[in-house]
């Protein structure tokens, strides 16, 4: 959600305790609103005296039909994307 500014909506999850081992579970109703699995990465971030998790999102990947970048001329591509969208009609 978003204010008329823009600016996300401050929600409370509830609260979260650092274990024994440093660890901190984030709480289930907000993994699962935004989709955090195993394995998601967080930058760490100290803003005064808060700490702000920042999701590290994977890098993009680009595909081709086997052919390196250097090997795909304008037409080439236009019409390989063609075909894929529109089966070669």
């Amino acid at each position: 959600m978003s204010r008329t500014d823009g600016t996300p909506e401050e929600e409370e999850y509830g609260e979260a305790e650092i274990n024994h081992r440093g660890r901190l579970t984030i709480p289930k109703a907000l993994r699962d609103e935004l989709h955090l699995d195993a394995g998601t990465t967080f930058k760490v971030v100290r803003e005064g005296s808060d700490i702000r998790l920042v999701r590290q999102l994977p890098d993009l990947h680009t595909l081709s039909s086997g052919k390196s970048q250097d090997e795909w001329e304008d037409a080439d591509a236009f019409r390989d994307a063609g075909d894929a969208t529109f089966g070669g009609r």
